[in-house]
C-alpha cells in the first residue's frame, strides 16, 4: 500500500500545476544554498560558525510555524478526503500515508540545507562526515514531522471556536511580523528618519554570544549540528551519541502522534452543517440613506461574517493584525509611523473580503431568482464592508495620528479614507471577477475545510487598495474613489453578476472555479 500510495503522489507532482511548487523550490534552493555557502566560509574562519546555528534553527522555526500561515488549507497532497471510505483499517491506511509525507519540496530543501553540517563536518575526517550525515538524516526526520504533526493539530483545532479564534491569531501574528516586521530594524538604522534626518547607522555583524549558541544547539532544531560540532572536536561518544538518539525518538513519536491523528480524521464520518440556534425573525436593521432591501442584505451579511466559520477566521485576522503591526511599530523609535497603519487595515480588509459570492455559494440562486435583489445584494455588501472594514480603518488612523502626533496624520487619515473607498468598491467586483470556489457553505462546518484559495484575488486588490492609500495622501485623488464607489464599481459589478450569474452558481455547484468563466 505504501508503495501505492508513493506512486499516486509522484504522479500527483508531475500532472499537477508546478507554478508554485517550482518558485518554492527555487527560492528554498537558493536559500539553501547561502547557508551552505556561510558553513564553507565558518570553515575558513570568514564566518563565526554560531550563525549556522542560527540559520538552522531558523530553517527549523519555518517548520514549526509555517504550516499556521495557511490554517485553512490541508498541506497534503493526498487529500484524506478522497481516502475516507476505503475499506481498509484507518491505522494501517495513516501508517502507509505518513510515508508520502515525506516527499516534498519542503524536506527537499531542507535538506539541502542541512548538508551545511556536512562542509562544517568536512575538516574532522570522513568519520565525522559519516556522523554528519546520520545526524542530517535524523535533523530532517525531526523536522518534517515536528512541521506535519503541527499541520494536523491546527486541522483539529479548527473544528472548534478555540480553534477558530487561535488560526485568527497565529494568522495575524505571521502577517503583522511579515508587513512590519522590518520597522524595528529600518528605524535602528535609520532612527532619526521622522525628523528629516537620513543619517544611517552603519551595522557591524560580529560574533555570536556562545552562550546563545549553547542554546541553539540544546534545542531540538540544534541537536543536529551540536553532534557534528562535538564530534568534530573529538568529543566522546557521549556527547554524540544521545543528540542524534533524541532526534529519531522523538521524530518518531511525532510520526506516530501523526499517525493517530491522520487516522482519527479518516474514522470520522463527513459532518453536516448544523444552525448553532433556530432561526427566529429578528429585528430589522434600519440604515440611514438606504432602501429596506439593502438593510436586509447588510444585516444578512454583518451575521455572516460573525457565524461562517471561514468568513469568521478573515475578519478576525484582519482586525488583529493592523494592531499587532501598530504594537510592533510603537516600540521602535519610527513612532510617526504608527497612523500609516490605517491605511493598511483597510488594505487587510479588502483582501479578506473578496471571495464572499463563492463563500456564499449555491445560496446564490435566492439572488438570481428574486427580481430587483442584486442591486441591493452589492450594495449591501458594500455597505456591509465598509461597517467591518471601512470606517474602522479611518477610526484606527484618527486614533494613532492623535496619540502620536505624527506630521503624516493628515495623510495617513486622507490614505485610509482613499483605501476603504477603493477597498468597498473593488471587494465585491473581485468576488465576481476571481471566484475561488470551494467546499458549499451549507456543507462547511469549520474553516480547515477547502473554502476555496483566494490567493490571485488577494495578490490584485493588495497593490490596488495599497496605491490608493498612497495617492489619497493628495487631497484631490480621493475624488476618484468615490466616484468608484458611488458609480462604476456597483454598476460593473451589477452588470456581471447578470452576464455571468448562471455560470458562477453552475461553478458552485460543480465546485468547478473555471466554470464562471468560461
Amino acid at each position: 500500500m505504501t508503495r501505492t500510495l508513493l506512486a499516486l503522489k509522484l504522479s500527483l507532482f508531475r500532472n499537477g500545476p508546478h507554478n508554485e511548487r517550482g518558485f518554492s523550490l527555487v527560492s528554498g534552493l537558493v536559500l539553501a544554498a547561502l547557508v551552505v555557502t556561510g558553513a564553507a566560509l565558518a570553515g575558513r574562519g570568514v564566518v563565526q560558525e554560531g550563525w549556522i546555528a542560527v540559520a538552522i534553527t531558523v530553517w527549523g522555526g519555518m517548520w514549526l510555524f509555517g504550516p499556521l500561515a495557511q490554517p485553512r488549507h490541508d498541506p497534503s497532497v493526498i487529500s484524506r478526503e478522497w481516502l475516507r471510505g476505503y475499506p481498509i483499517r484507518p491505522w494501517r491506511l495513516a501508517r502507509a500515508l505518513s510515508w508520502t509525507e515525506l516527499l516534498g519540496v519542503g524536506p527537499l530543501i531542507t535538506l539541502a540545507c542541512l548538508t551545511s553540517l556536512v562542509v562544517l563536518a568536512a575538516p574532522g575526517g570522513p568519520v565525522v562526515v559519516a556522523i554528519a550525515v546520520v545526524a542530517v538524516v535524523a535533523q530532517l526526520y525531526l523536522l518534517v514531522w515536528a512541521g506535519k504533526t503541527v499541520a494536523a493539530l491546527a486541522s483539529w483545532l479548527l473544528q472548534t471556536r478555540a480553534g477558530m479564534t487561535l488560526a485568527a491569531t497565529q494568522t495575524a501574528v505571521m502577517l503583522a511580523v511579515s508587513f512590519a516586521g522590518w520597522v524595528p530594524f529600518a528605524a535602528w538604522l535609520l532612527p532619526r528618519l521622522g525628523e528629516g534626518d537620513t543619517a544611517l547607522v552603519t551595522p557591524s555583524l560580529g560574533g555570536l554570544p556562545e552562550p546563545v549558541a549553547d542554546v541553539l544547539a540544546a534545542l531540538p532544531t540544534g541537536w543536529g549540528y551540536g553532534a557534528v560540532v562535538a564530534a568534530r572536536d573529538g568529543a566522546g561518544p557521549g556527547a554524540v551519541v544521545p543528540p542524534v538518539a533524541a532526534l529519531l525518538v522523538v521524530g518518531a513519536l511525532l510520526q506516530l502522534g501523526w499517525i493517530a491523528l491522520t487516522a482519527r480524521a479518516l474514522r470520522r464520518p463527513p459532518r453536516r452543517a448544523a444552525p448553532r440556534r433556530p432561526a427566529v425573525p429578528g429585528r430589522g436593521l434600519s440604515l440611514p440613506f438606504t432602501s429596506p432591501q439593502v438593510s436586509a442584505v447588510v444585516a444578512r451579511e454583518l451575521a455572516t461574517w460573525l457565524r461562517d466559520p471561514a468568513r469568521g477566521v478573515e475578519l478576525r485576522s484582519a482586525w488583529l493584525t493592523p494592531l499587532l503591526m501598530a504594537l510592533i511599530i510603537a516600540f521602535t523609535d519610527w513612532s510617526w509611523a504608527l497612523p500609516l497603519v490605517g491605511p493598511a487595515a483597510a488594505v487587510f480588509g479588502a483582501m479578506v473580503a473578496i471571495n464572499t459570492y463563492a463563500l456564499d455559494g449555491t445560496a446564490l440562486w435566492q439572488l438570481l431568482t428574486t427580481p430587483g435583489a442584486l442591486k441591493a445584494d452589492v450594495r449591501g455588501r458594500m455597505a456591509a464592508w465598509a461597517l467591518l472594514f471601512g470606517v474602522p480603518s479611518v477610526v484606527l488612523a484618527a486614533v494613532l495620528w492623535a496619540a502620536s502626533g505624527s506630521p503624516l496624520g493628515g495623510a495617513a487619515v486622507c490614505g485610509a479614507v482613499a483605501a476603504a473607498a477603493v477597498g468597498c468598491a473593488a471587494a465585491p467586483l473581485l468576488a465576481v471577477v476571481m471566484p475561488a470556489v470551494g467546499t458549499d457553505a451549507r456543507d462547511r462546518v469549520y474553516p480547515g475545510q477547502q473554502a476555496g484559495d483566494p490567493t490571485g484575488g488577494q495578490m490584485t486588490v493588495f497593490p490596488v487598495v495599497g496605491l490608493a492609500g498612497v495617492l489619497g495622501a493628495l487631497w484631490w485623488a480621493m475624488l476618484l474613489p468615490a466616484v468608484a464607489v458611488l458609480y462604476a464599481a456597483p454598476a460593473l459589478t451589477l452588470r456581471l453578476l447578470r452576464r455571468r450569474g448562471t455560470a458562477l452558481l453552475d461553478a458552485m455547484a460543480s465546485r468547478d472555479a473555471a466554470a464562471s468563466v468560461r
